[in-house]
């Protein structure tokens, strides 16, 4: 799929590069023979090399250690760091006494040629744990962990224990796979990488932390977790007056990470205020849980922004949309995602007994996802505003538009949306109240389409729907969606495409001129579809 980088991340624009490419391109920087940088401070660069002969350790390049558990057992220096030889594989938990400070980080990475050191955990709960430590920096290594499958266990996992603010977290360039782990999550839940504060005596949260350019692949049951017990406010249903309170973790961006084959969830963020999650891939969730899961969410979090994300395959309809905005979620956007082939739908807006406000779901793209679009739970919510999505259903397919699940009060607007309906299946939507207010969208091929004041049901003109994405959802010259829209207040200046946004914009993602070629043929409605 082709994209622009965000303005907002402050990278260089570079308009039709690949989403995924840039994705992998980030997992896959560090080169298979370089060696990760690290200041030497008064001589405390420990390395280790588990395959080496027998005989003298002290923890040189020439001595190396040779065991997790010799490491573990170090009182390291302030801004030490541990390096791993490439090729070789430990066995066991590393978990290292130490931290770093400002310009000095404690660096765990690799040394030498060759492949990236491997950290199987042999079954045990933690695989890398680092444990109220600061200014750390993890990169270039292979974490696996499939021994005692099925029972609690992590890839990586950062954990603040009543330890106030720690800062300055990174991880970067993991191959992170086969950590089978068990069927929870939170904050000792099994997961990929896992962000937990646990505790209560002492208020203690994350700030700046980036978890950037990482693969993550078959575990067990989350992919990236951010979790806290200092989240009680009275938002959310899990709310205890007499637990920690709300402390949410600062400064977080999750970028350029692929995802593939997870058990539950993909990525979801907890407990934290203005958290960036962008660039990243999700190919297969909700594979084994027996839970409710979705793509990529925030829960009980404030101004969390989705963008540049693609979310794809996820399994069963407990939830396996792709993205969902939960329970106790105020500020949160998501613009500029792509979501395709996932059995639970595109979207879901839930509260259950808690609230949620100010949402923004804009300028995404849908193709071929089942069972529903837009799903809300029972709970009430107010100002959610979805604009500028393009919703592609085909072949086959029957998908609920937006399904309410409720008669409370739900604040939705769904406007300058395109919705377009091809093949056998059908598209309808189940609206059991009068608090959604539909106008300026373009509603093809959907059966019993309810009002919609400055619409239309005629053909948009895709360019080619099942084509490349996002191009294929483009609008050819001619498209009646063309500068139909009306404007909304708050609309970004660019779109999905890096177009700018017009005055009157068009109705859909897509908010270029008119591309100019062959229309590729509409596919004929299934005759059951027809309004």
């Amino acid at each position: 799929m082709t994209t622009p980088l965000p303005r907002s991340s402050g990278a260089v624009r570079a308009a039709g590069a690949a989403l995924v490419a840039v994705a992998l391109a980030a997992s896959t920087a560090p080169a298979a023979s370089a060696t990760t940088t690290a200041r030497d401070n008064s001589g405390q660069v420990q390395y280790v090399d588990c395959g080496a002969a027998s005989g003298t350790e002290s923890g040189s390049r020439n001595q190396p250690w040779r065991t997790l558990d010799q490491v573990n057992r170090l009182n390291l220096k302030t801004g030490s760091s541990i390096l791993l030889k490439r090729g070789s594989r430990c066995t066991g938990t590393l978990a290292p006494q130490g931290t770093g400070q400002p310009g000095k980080p404690m660096v765990i990475g690799a040394y030498g040629r060759g492949a990236k050191p491997v950290i199987d955990g042999g079954g045990n709960p933690e695989t890398l744990l680092l444990k109220n430590t600061q200014w750390v920096e993890a990169k270039d290594l292979e974490i696996t962990n499939s021994g005692n499958p099925g029972r609690n266990k992590r890839g990586v996992r950062v954990q603040l224990q009543d330890f106030g603010t720690g800062t300055h977290y990174r991880l970067t360039g993991l191959d992170i796979h086969d950590i089978r782990g068990d069927d929870t999550k939170g904050t000792e839940g099994s997961a990929g990488i896992l962000f937990s504060v646990t505790g209560s005596k002492k208020p203690t949260k994350f700030d700046d932390v980036e978890v950037s350019g990482n693969t993550v692949t078959t575990v067990d049951r989350e992919g990236i977790y951010f979790a806290s017990t200092w989240n009680n406010r009275p938002v959310h249903g899990d709310y205890d007056p007499d637990g920690p309170a709300y402390l949410p973790s600062t400064r977080v961006v999750v970028r350029g990470n692929t995802l593939k084959d997870l058990g539950g969830d993909g990525i979801v963020i907890t407990a934290t205020d203005k958290t960036l999650v962008e660039h990243n891939r999700l190919d297969g969730f909700q594979r084994r849980s027996a839970g409710y899961n979705a793509g990529m969410w925030p829960w009980n979090a404030d101004n969390t922004l989705f963008q540049y994300n693609e979310v794809s395959g996820g399994e069963t309809t407990r939830d396996g949309m792709a993205y969902d905005i939960d329970e106790g979620t105020f500020g949160t956007v998501f613009q500029y995602n792509v979501s395709h082939d996932n059995a639970g739908g595109f979207f879901l807006v839930c509260t259950a007994t808690g609230r949620l406000a100010d949402a923004v779901i804009r300028y995404n793209i849908s193709r071929n996802d089942h069972y529903r679009g837009i799903e809300t739970c029972s709970g009430s919510f107010d100002r959610v505003r979805a604009h500028n999505n393009t919703i592609y259903i085909g072949e086959g397919i029957t998908q609920t538009v937006i399904n309410e699940n409720t008669t409370n009060k739900h604040d939705i607007t769904f406007t300058n949306n395109i919705v377009v309906k091809e093949g056998t299946g059908t598209a309808t939507f189940n609206l059991k109240n009068n608090a959604v207010t539909l106008a300026h969208n373009t509603l093809a091929n959907i059966r019993s389409t309810p009002g919609n004041p400055g619409g239309s049901t005629a053909d948009p003109r895709l360019t080619d729907p099942t084509g490349a994405l996002p191009d294929g959802l483009r609008l050819r010259s001619g498209s009646p969606a063309l500068r139909a829209g009306t404007p909304v207040p708050g609309s970004p200046r660019r779109d999905l495409y890096g177009n700018p946004v017009g005055n009157p914009p068009n109705m859909g993602a897509y908010q270029g001129r008119g591309v100019a070629g062959p229309l590729r043929p509409t596919a004929t409605a299934d005759a059951d579809n027809a309004s």
